[in-house]
């Protein structure tokens, strides 16, 4: 298969990128969804989150002001987006263009439901619920297209970060600008396969069915809570075993109550607490995992042979991008989703190229939430370097790392290298600077790389959370 990986020579697998690692002959039967990008509180998800509040906002306003053209002309750049190569074509991706009749058709299906009518609808990320003829699909390729922009700097980013080359594009259709409310042609730089322009989506961002789903919070959540309901009252379709014990089936609420979206609409306007509760169900399931993008890998396996590839590469400047590309692969992979978006930051020190790393931490447990939540390093984005020395580092590689902290960003930092000699000399640089109040570096050697793959390679990942806590603790206490 033409996997961007592949066709792009990455040394990385889909467990070690941040993006998806998508087939470039077809599409990967995976959605962008809304909910999963408007939960979460990292900023490159807020800046998706504005763009797709503002367009669905536009939208609404539209409707209730009667203004058809308005609305109609915002609905008119919904088409299937090929430069994902997400979604469920079968094939070579065709991508299905959207238009003025399809438009008009949506929009009259958002102005006719029951939703809208009652003022319940106000999130797209819920028009799957509502609104009928509104599918998984059609939420997707919408913000798909309302996000193009922050798809094409994530995907630029992703491009520098991996030294893929990208050229300017301008044969897109236009990207929404939350600002001005309008949809606007831009030259976007990307990169190109056989001419066509790629657009990359980060795995957090995806699912593998919306986590909003009419059909799913029909079966699980409404017809659940009104068999509680008809249980209660004790009468109509409640039926008695024979020692008593009452008793309502589910094939009997549904007769009374069929799937009809416009019938979800009233339940929830007058049970909102019910829709409530499955968005925190479904909020709490988290990305999707290694084995959810390959059901056929094994994470066990693929830990173990990792440090064999790491101990392959020679120590010295010759061998330093190689290095930088294995150890920033083994970092995606043990810390996904709790650091996620890294980005490639150039600097150049005493004529040497430094490649920094800086990654988003979006912990919501473990040593990831602690060291968000600290005080003392309040770690918004975690900085990486990455030492390939065959030599101690010393004084001016730690000024580095502790010169890229800043309220903004936090205060700590891994700094990669592939040993250490004198460990209680280094350790102790360490404290001064954590004590010093220039914020906290945490070396991680090859060794201690390879012990964190060896916890996953026997099933103990949550592990690292208390091993990298043990090495906060070493420089802080």
């Amino acid at each position: 298969m033409a996997r961007f990986s592949s066709v792009f020579h990455l040394s990385n697998s889909q467990a070690e990128l941040d993006f998806v690692d998508i087939e470039l002959n077809g599409d990967v039967p995976l959605y962008l969804d809304p909910y999963a990008i408007q939960i979460r509180e990292d900023e490159w998800s807020e800046v998706c989150g504005d763009h797709i509040r503002s367009f669905f906002d536009e939208v609404l306003q539209g409707l209730r002001a009667g203004n058809d053209e308005q609305v109609v002309h915002l609905l008119s750049h919904l088409g299937e987006p090929n430069e994902t190569h997400l979604g469920q074509s079968k094939g070579s991706p065709r991508g299905r263009g959207f238009g003025t009749e399809k438009a008009k058709k949506l929009a009259g299906a958002l102005r006719n439901s029951r939703a809208f009518e009652t003022g319940l609808l106000a999130d797209v990320a819920e028009a799957e619920l509502f609104i009928h003829g509104v599918g998984p699909d059609l939420i997707s390729d919408l913000t798909t297209n309302v996000l193009r922009q922050p798809l094409a700097t994530y995907t630029l980013n992703q491009c520098e970060l991996h030294d893929v080359e990208t050229v300017q594009v301008s044969s897109l259709p236009p990207c929404w600008n939350p600002v001005t409310c309008r949809w606007e042609s831009r030259a976007l730089n990307l990169p190109v396969y056989q001419g066509l322009p790629i657009l990359l989506v980060p795995k957090f961002s995806v699912r593998q069915r919306l986590c909003l789903d009419g059909q799913e919070f029909y079966n699980f959540h409404m017809i659940e809570h009104l068999r509680a309901e008809y249980l209660e009252a004790g009468a109509g379709i409640v039926h008695f075993f024979k020692d008593g014990r009452p008793h309502v089936f589910k094939k009997d609420v549904k007769e009374r109550h069929p799937f009809v979206k416009d019938a979800l609409a009233e339940f929830v306007r007058d049970n909102p607490n019910v829709l409530e509760l499955y968005k925190q169900v479904k909020g709490a399931e988290g990305a999707l995992s290694a084995t959810d993008f390959d059901a056929a890998f094994d994470e066990r396996e693929f830990a173990r042979e990792l440090p064999r590839v790491l101990a392959g590469i020679p120590t010295g400047n010759n061998d330093a991008d190689v290095y930088h590309n294995c150890v920033l692969g083994i970092l995606t992979f043990l810390f996904y989703p709790n650091l996620i978006n890294p980005i490639k930051e150039m600097a150049i020190h005493q004529g040497r190229k430094r490649l920094d790393i800086k990654y988003t931490n979006t912990g919501e447990r473990g040593f990831f939430s602690s060291i968000l939540q600290s005080p003392q390093t309040r770690a918004l984005s975690v900085p990486v370097e990455c030492k390939n020395y065959s030599t101690d580092i010393n004084n001016p590689e730690l000024d580095q790392l502790t010169g890229r902290f800043g309220h903004t960003r936090g205060f700590l930092g891994f700094l990669l290298c592939r040993s250490v000699n004198d460990r209680a000399r280094l350790l102790q640089k360490c404290k001064d600077a954590a004590l010093d109040g220039r914020g906290v570096i945490i070396i991680l050697e090859d060794n201690d790389l390879n012990e964190m793959l060896h916890l996953v390679s026997i099933g103990s990942r949550r592990n690292i959370s208390d091993f990298l806590q043990n090495k906060l603790d070493a420089v802080t206490h």
